[in-house]
């Protein structure tokens, strides 16, 4: 596959997690388990995620530069949240906002690639 290929699935990946997430987030009120369709979609976009970010560093030959593993600290925090949601760690208003927070992090460090 092209570099491209690995950067449109990337691209997808993120919008079916963040598409969980969203839902997971509306859904899982007072510790109440959230409707099983959001968990697996958050499941499947962080994996498209993680193998098309994975494959687009192989194949643009990069090795693992500090930007790429700082997303994959987001990744992670991203993949942690609704498990600290559920056991009540974080309320959903602030979970919402680290999302939002995240999400943006994470692809200003693709475009900008800053270290």
């Amino acid at each position: 596959m092209t570099p491209e290929t690995y950067r449109l699935l990337h691209v997808v990946g993120a919008m079916v997690l963040l598409l969980g997430l969203g839902g997971i987030l509306a859904t899982a009120v007072g510790g109440a388990k959230p409707a099983a369709v959001f968990t697996v979609l958050h499941g499947i976009g962080l994996l498209v995620m993680l193998v098309a970010g994975i494959g687009k560093l192989h194949k643009d030959g990069l090795g693992w530069p500090n930007w790429a593993l700082a997303k994959i600290g987001c990744w992670l925090l991203l993949g942690a949240l609704p498990i600290l949601v559920r056991r009540g760690l974080l309320p959903r208003l602030v979970a919402l906002l680290l999302v939002v927070g995240v999400g943006a992090t994470a692809a200003w460090l693709a475009q900008a690639k800053p270290f």
